[in-house]
């Protein structure tokens, strides 16, 4: 699901990335600052190979989501893509 017109929180707790969505307009993050480092450092990854890619064909992108046995991520977190698109020439 997209959203639009909506917001991005962070809260510093004990645990796990814990993504989620709060009211259908505000993506939250949640866990300790190991955790939500994730994020953080996705949104590096993803910015940096945009800017520097030589095929912009294809879009840069990184998935967050649990899988069993993770222990960086919570099993209640929603999936999350973070893409990076170019504006038309």
């Amino acid at each position: 699901m997209a959203v639009t017109d909506g917001a991005v929180g962070q809260e510093v707790t004990a645990g796990p990335l814990l993504v989620s969505l709060l009211g259908g307009t505000t993506l939250h993050f949640s866990g300790g600052h190991e955790y939500l480092d994730i994020i953080w450092d996705a949104l590096d990854g993803v910015a940096e190979q945009a800017e520097t890619a030589d095929d912009r064909a294809v879009r840069r992108h990184q998935h967050i989501e649990y899988f069993p046995g993770d222990e960086y991520r919570s099993p209640d977190s929603i999936p999350l893509i973070i893409a990076a698109d170019w504006p038309d020439a």
